[in-house]
This record gives C-alpha cells, sequence and structure tokens, in this order.
C-alpha cells in the first residue's frame, strides 16, 4: 500500500475502490501501527434496521453453515449489528474481535475493509487479501453492498459476504446484493401505509415512463459510471426533501444538471421529482 502510494509501479492494476480508499487513509494519517479498533457501547440493537435484516440473516444462516464464510450486517456509521458466522474458526483466536456487536468497520479506525469502504465508496466494493491494511483482515475476502430505504434513497446500512480468502467466489457479490435487496424489501414492509402507497405511485410512473420511451431517443447513451454519479446525487436530493439544484461532471466532459422539486397529487400523496438535464438532449426524471 505505501509503496503504491509513494509511487512505485504495481505488479498489478489496482482496482479504483481500493486506490480511493488508501488515499483516503494515507490523507488520514492512517498507517498499519495507527489502527485503533473500536466497541461502540452507546448501539440500538432493535431499531428499524436490525428488525428488517433480522430475519433475511436468519435465512443465510443454513447457507454459510459449516463453511468458512459469514454474512454481517452494519449501519450507515459502519458500526456491527448482527453477523451469522458459518464456521467458528471464522471468529476464533485474534479475529474474535470481529463478530462481537458494536465493532466499528469504519475505514477511519480499520483502514480499507468492505463495509466501511463501500460506504464510504457509496457503491458495492470487494476488498481481498493484502488490500486490507489492518493485518487481522488479511486472511479474508468481502463485499459489501449498501442498503438505502426505498422511499428515502437514505443509506442505512451495509450487508458484508465474507470468507477466507482460499474460499472466496463470484457468488459472493450476488449473494451480499440481493440480501441487501431483501433488507430494502423489508425496511419497506416495515414502513406505513401511506409511504408504501406513495412508493408503489412512484414506481408505476417510472414503469410508465419506461414503457413510453422512444429507443434512440437518448443521443448520446451514458457511461455505466455516469448513470451511478447521476443516481447517486438524485438519491441524496430526493433524502433532502426540498427543492435543489446540484451539478454533476460526466466522463465525456459534459456536465449533468439536476433539478428536484417538490411534487403532489390529487391524493395528497407527495415526494421530490428530479430531472437530469445536460448538453445533447439528455432529459430524464
Amino acid at each position: 500500500m505505501e509503496r503504491i502510494l509513494s509511487g512505485h509501479p504495481a505488479g498489478e492494476a489496482i482496482r479504483a475502490p481500493i486506490l480511493h480508499s488508501w488515499r483516503r487513509c494515507q490523507d488520514a494519517g492512517l498507517t498499519p501501527g495507527t489502527f485503533l479498533p473500536r466497541l461502540i457501547d452507546d448501539v440500538d440493537y432493535d431499531n428499524t434496521l436490525v428488525r428488517a435484516a433480522r430475519p433475511v440473516l436468519d435465512r443465510l444462516q443454513t447457507t454459510v453453515a459449516d463453511t468458512p464464510s459469514d454474512v454481517f450486517l452494519c449501519d450507515a456509521s459502519g458500526v456491527q449489528l448482527l453477523r451469522v458466522v458459518g464456521d467458528a474458526s471464522m471468529c476464533s483466536g485474534s479475529n474474535a474481535i470481529l463478530a462481537v456487536p458494536g465493532f466499528s468497520f469504519a475505514e477511519s479506525n480499520i483502514g480499507t475493509n468492505a463495509a466501511g469502504s463501500t460506504l464510504m465508496e457509496r457503491r458495492t466494493c470487494q476488498v481481498a487479501g493484502n488490500e486490507h491494511p489492518w493485518e487481522p483482515l488479511r486472511r479474508f475476502t468481502a463485499v459489501g453492498a449498501r442498503v438505502c430505504h426505498p422511499l428515502s434513497g437514505r443509506v442505512e446500512g451495509v450487508v458484508c459476504v465474507a470468507a477466507t480468502r482460499e474460499r472466496a467466489n463470484a457468488q459472493m457479490m450476488a449473494v451480499a446484493r440481493r440480501s441487501a435487496d431483501a433488507v430494502e424489501q423489508r425496511l419497506l414492509e416495515l414502513s406505513t401505509e401511506r409511504e408504501r402507497a406513495l412508493w408503489r405511485r412512484l414506481r408505476g410512473a417510472r414503469e410508465a415512463r419506461a414503457a413510453s420511451a422512444v429507443p434512440g431517443s437518448m443521443p448520446r447513451d451514458l457511461c455505466h459510471r455516469d448513470r451511478l454519479a447521476l443516481e447517486d446525487a438524485a438519491v441524496r436530493l430526493i433524502a433532502q426533501g426540498r427543492a435543489a439544484v446540484v451539478e454533476v461532471a460526466l466522463c465525456d466532459g459534459r456536465t449533468a444538471t439536476l433539478v428536484a422539486q417538490p411534487v403532489s397529487d390529487s391524493a395528497d400523496l407527495t415526494g421530490i421529482a428530479v430531472q437530469a438535464r445536460c448538453p445533447g438532449g439528455l432529459s430524464r426524471r
């Protein structure tokens, strides 16, 4: 890590999320000798996120049973709330602290890791072996997927799937994403009927617009990275719940403008609509 950040060539390409995280650690003055693992005392283990996630993780217990892997849930600050462990060796000896409720996976405490780095990068992240600066994590590979509230778009937490490096596989990414989706669905189920009605109405409007869209109507299609950037900015605007305008730089040099406006209908349902505009004809709500 230190060699690469100081400009020495790497044997293979370092993935962007990992390099971003290493640089954040470097900028914060964090080195392998300065990490401060923490246990957070004042944690609510019966909050809405926990109630939504518990059945999801319980169902995964049989999936990870007797395997060197586990699944755990952290809140939006990286504090561990729930964990299901396959093989006891995953959390034995010097790694026992990793299974303790309240353990903080924040980057500011233990550096690059699937939970903390996913929250900082605001996207799904995989961290493997020596990509972890903190030595106790180096025998593991883990994937983190964000949990966002279906209505507000607010990041509620992260679901992580971890395994020993030797047993890591491509399915971990799919399991993490499906689990996060299942928790989000449970959050919706725990919402009020009025909130669910708003969600159904907004989803119906999105589907109607998608069905009526003219193929090829977007003259300069967006790359995957730009779509993620616009969606992420839109989620933040919706979560703010008020009129606002922000600009997002796109990969091809254009600048998209996102305009958020309150909307309501005859049924007294209210929400926020976000429209993206940029040179070249893009205009999507």
